[in-house]
């Protein structure tokens, strides 16, 4: 039979069946006639090829594994089974990461379909800085509530953020936005080291009125206390002014957890 036969056949295409040969994985048959003349053994092993292209064997294994004489000599070769091995490793890899994209996407698909934003920010904060920005009094106000969001962002999008964090913003029913706004109107650069580590106290202090004793408990128990730095490292970073005040939320908010774990 002629090439195309053989491809079509093998459900594969004359360019791969020609790569094969160049690989030396597929011998090249002789010709008749100025053809190329395919018998049955050629397409017996392109198609062991394809399965085990397929199953996600690596060529350079496919030839050891299709020269191997006998099928007790394959399962004892120790270089087949390494080469096995490995594919097998690099498939849940790729199935791993496909899974996670799916996740993403299902999570993605549904906030669309719920009109938020599309965003790996959860949902709570969305609200939170949608609320703020609404409710913010002069631009100036607006402007912090928009340099904190995006930090934010900056830090789901880079997988800084633990999940749990979601719960230290406020609701839109917890009463704390005033507060809140009140906050983010003041300047954070030219504050003394006093008037930073009040506002970082204020700000753990509207923590726990919203999350209450109860919910803290369960948040510190919950959370990675090797997950609590790195936002703050990334906000210290890129916050500008607000470097300090990153600091020393770190440190509070630190103490804060410690506390609430051992709140009976």
């Amino acid at each position: 039979m002629r090439v195309a036969e053989i491809a079509r056949l093998t459900g594969t295409t004359v360019r791969t069946v020609r790569y094969y040969h160049k690989q030396g994985l597929l011998p090249v048959p002789e010709e008749r006639g100025g053809w190329r003349d395919y018998d049955i053994s050629h397409v017996a092993r392109l198609s062991r090829i394809r399965w085990l292209v397929q199953a996600g064997v690596p060529l350079k294994s496919i030839a050891r594994i299709l020269d191997s004489p006998t099928d007790e000599v394959v399962s004892t070769d120790a270089a087949v089974l390494d080469d096995l091995s490995g594919a097998l490793a690099v498939i849940e890899e790729h199935l791993t990461e496909v899974t996670r994209q799916r996740d993403m996407l299902a999570s993605l698909l549904e906030r669309a379909r719920e009109g938020l934003t599309v965003s790996p920010m959860p949902p709570r904060m969305v609200a939170f800085f949608d609320r703020l920005e609404a409710e913010a009094p002069d631009e100036r106000t607006r402007v912090a509530v928009r340099r904190d969001r995006d930090l934010v962002d900056v830090a789901c999008y880079s997988g800084h953020m633990p999940p749990e964090a979601q719960y230290l913003f406020p609701g839109p029913n917890d009463g704390e936005d005033a507060d809140a706004l009140v906050a983010y109107g003041q300047d954070t650069e030219n504050l003394t080291d006093a008037q930073v580590e009040e506002r970082a106290a204020k700000n753990i202090a509207r923590f726990e009125r919203t999350l209450g004793p109860r919910r803290c408990r369960e948040l510190a128990d919950s959370v990675d206390a090797a997950a609590i730095a790195p936002p703050f490292k990334l906000f210290a970073h890129l916050g500008a002014g607000g470097a300090r005040l990153a600091g020393e939320m770190e440190r509070q908010l630190t103490e804060a957890i410690t506390r609430w774990r051992a709140t009976p």
